[in-house]
């Protein structure tokens, strides 16, 4: 089968998905989930964590070529296993042994047939998430089989990003920021609850102590009661923040949106609980937010989420992708934003301790930026080994 390289489509501007001639005939679809102990429980607004968790997809193609995927499950963790049936008793048989023209095709035919379960089964989430890994991982074929990084091969001038250190609750802040400086990184995320008293308590003495020469941003993961947020937000100038990550909830009125942002000394920033093309056109129009952080493996894969990032840098807002995930996952966020050229963006990196990914991934972090490589795909072959150890079934 001749692929041929990508066309000038991929950088095109619009809501057109990338469609470069990559004919795609899957033999095979496989669920891989994987849960690796934590050393300690962490507590987050969305439950407790006991183990990290990771749900890849394995995709063979008609001649035997392998690509990976990975479809987001971390809240609720057991949400694995409805996302693995999914994969396996819904979209298997609907993807496996046609032919498409790309992986674009695979991700619009997937998509379109889907949904009415989704409207059915009130599912946006779970459905389009499983579609994304899907995609990922027909994307990895693609570029597997003409030999190039996806980074380049989707129109990418450098195969190395900037990342940002993004701090988990419960972590020492004060130390974890200090030695992520030292090690060359230049922006760092923390996160924080409850009320403005509370924010600054957490990025105060951040200042204090390593100063203002870095960016600093605040994750509120959608925890600040609006009644508070905008009267409070204009207190946390004192902190120059680079950005206020989901401080309401994403399905908060827009009206209300619009007042914080009016308020607001710094830019907001969301995206990651988005999961329908009509929720980021409508945040592209509403022009609040000034960061925007679409996550591959909830929405969109690559077919997705390269033209919506074409359309965030060209409306001259920062592209900075969501990623919490194993090594699949956080690779294609990587390519994503390679692919991008996008002046200022920025991988969000979680430092905590996170087997599905550190165990699993082969890129090297250095001063502050992962190199991609030139390894065909996303560069990611997982040791059958750490497979087998920590493999779970769903």
């Amino acid at each position: 089968m001749t692929r041929s390289p990508p066309s000038a489509a991929v950088a095109a501007r619009g809501r057109d998905v990338p469609s470069p001639a990559a004919p795609l005939r899957l033999r095979d679809l496989d669920a891989v989930a994987l849960a690796m102990p934590l050393p300690a429980a962490v507590r987050t607004p969305m439950g407790v964590v006991a183990d990290a968790v990771a749900l890849l997809v394995r995709a063979t193609d008609d001649d035997g070529v392998v690509g990976w995927g990975e479809i987001w499950c971390q809240f609720p963790r057991f949400g694995m296993h409805h996302r693995a049936r999914l994969l396996r008793d819904v979209f298997r048989p609907l993807a496996v042994g046609q032919a498409y023209g790309s992986p674009a095709d695979l991700w619009k035919a997937l998509t379109t047939a889907s949904d009415t379960l989704r409207l059915q089964a009130g599912e946006p989430g779970p459905i389009a998430a499983v579609v994304a890994g899907i995609d990922i991982a027909a994307w990895d074929i693609a570029a597997r089989r003409a030999g190039q990084p996806l980074w380049r091969w989707l129109g990418g001038a450098h195969g190395d990003v900037a990342v940002y250190a993004s701090i988990g609750r419960g972590e020492p802040a004060l130390e974890r920021v200090g030695a992520c400086l030292a090690d060359g990184v230049r922006a760092v995320k923390l996160r924080s609850t409850g009320g403005v008293d509370e924010h600054l308590a957490v990025v105060r003495p951040v200042r204090e102590r390593h100063g203002t020469d870095f960016e600093l941003m605040l994750d509120l993961n959608a925890s600040w009661q609006p009644s508070c947020a905008v009267d409070g937000v204009a207190a946390l100038a004192e902190a120059g923040l680079a950005w206020l990550e989901e401080p309401l909830p994403v399905d908060a009125p827009p009206v209300l949106w619009r007042r914080l942002a009016a308020a607001a000394p710094m830019k907001l920033a969301g995206g990651e609980n988005m999961v329908t093309a009509a929720a980021f056109d409508a945040a592209l129009d509403e022009r609040v937010l000034g960061v925007l952080q679409p996550d591959p493996t909830k929405w969109g894969g690559f077919s997705g989420c390269v033209p919506l990032a074409a359309r965030i840098v060209a409306a001259g807002r920062r592209f900075c992708p969501h990623i919490f995930a194993g090594a699949p996952g956080v690779l294609a966020a990587a390519h994503l934003l390679a692919a991008s050229n996008a002046p200022d963006g920025l991988l969000e990196w979680p430092v905590s301790h996170n087997p599905a990914r550190d165990a699993m991934l082969a890129a090297p972090l250095r001063a502050g930026r992962l190199d991609l490589g030139d390894a065909p795909g996303l560069g990611f072959d997982p040791d059958p080994a750490l497979v087998a150890r920590y493999r779970v079934d769903v």
